[in-house]
């Protein structure tokens, strides 16, 4: 049984889906969750502070930290404690990364995500992250 699971958030409908399911376990079996969205600088480039860019992801991020403060709500409502983190950069590499500096023991992700509507970039995601994980991922 999971002790500590993450639950990458990105706002779809999939992510969604994940996150339900992954606080029922978590509930079911009194582990840790991290919540965790990961802004991808990749898809807008790397700017100078301050530009216009930068500007606009922190526009994501703050949209971001809302998105998860209504899934760390739902994890409190099932009577479970969320860790919440927004971090910058590739998801498929911020992911396994995340888990294994934090010791997760699951990973537990929607199948359809929101990177920029690129299904197929979302399926590869699914894909690095179930390859490179040192621990299980479920995917919903």
């Amino acid at each position: 049984m999971p002790e500590s699971i993450l639950i990458p958030i990105d706002g779809s409908k999939g992510a969604r889906r994940g996150a339900t399911h992954a606080l029922e376990l978590a509930s079911a079996n009194a582990a840790d969750v991290h919540l965790l969205f990961v802004v991808e600088d990749r898809i807008h480039g790397g700017t100078p502070a301050l530009s216009t860019e930068e500007l606009y992801l922190e526009t994501v991020e703050r949209n971001a930290e809302r998105r998860l403060a209504a899934v760390s709500a739902q994890a409190r409502e099932r009577g479970v404690e969320a860790t919440v983190v927004c971090r910058r950069g590739n998801p498929c590499d911020i992911i396994p990364s995340y888990a294994r500096e934090h010791g997760i023991d699951t990973i537990v992700m929607g199948r359809h995500g929101a990177v920029s509507g690129r299904r197929n970039h979302h399926r590869a995601c699914i894909d690095v992250v179930s390859n490179t994980s040192d621990v299980p991922v479920v995917t919903v």
